[in-house]
């Protein structure tokens, strides 16, 4: 095995059972990865590893925020995760936030 990256490491077992062995996981580890057998003809098997990462709010509201009467506000909430977390907009007592679209339409926060 040839690796230049020192989290990445190779165990065996009576020489018919390798491992690879991935510490530290990180996102960038996500990816396709093949365990490849030198015979004639060559056989492989390939893998895809998937990094998950927990959600985690990056960017939060703004406590205090104040607007006068007839004015505007922006509140904003940025997220970060993998798979990509749904943020959703509810108010004080968890109810639900109704937005209005051109032409009246309405639809539930999310």
């Amino acid at each position: 095995m040839v690796a230049l990256n020192p989290r990445l490491s190779v165990t065996y077992n009576n020489h018919n059972t390798w491992k690879l062995h991935v510490s530290n996981v990180q996102a960038n580890d996500s990816g396709t990865y093949m365990c490849q057998v030198n015979t004639d003809p060559m056989k492989s098997q390939m893998g895809y590893l998937s990094v998950v990462i927990p959600p985690d709010i990056v960017d939060t509201v703004a406590e205090g925020s104040t607007a006068q009467e007839g004015g505007s506000v922006r509140l904003t909430c940025t997220a970060t995760g993998e798979p990509p977390p749904t943020v959703m907009w509810r108010r004080e007592h968890n109810k639900p936030i109704v937005f209005r679209h051109d032409g009246g339409r309405e639809r539930r926060g999310k």
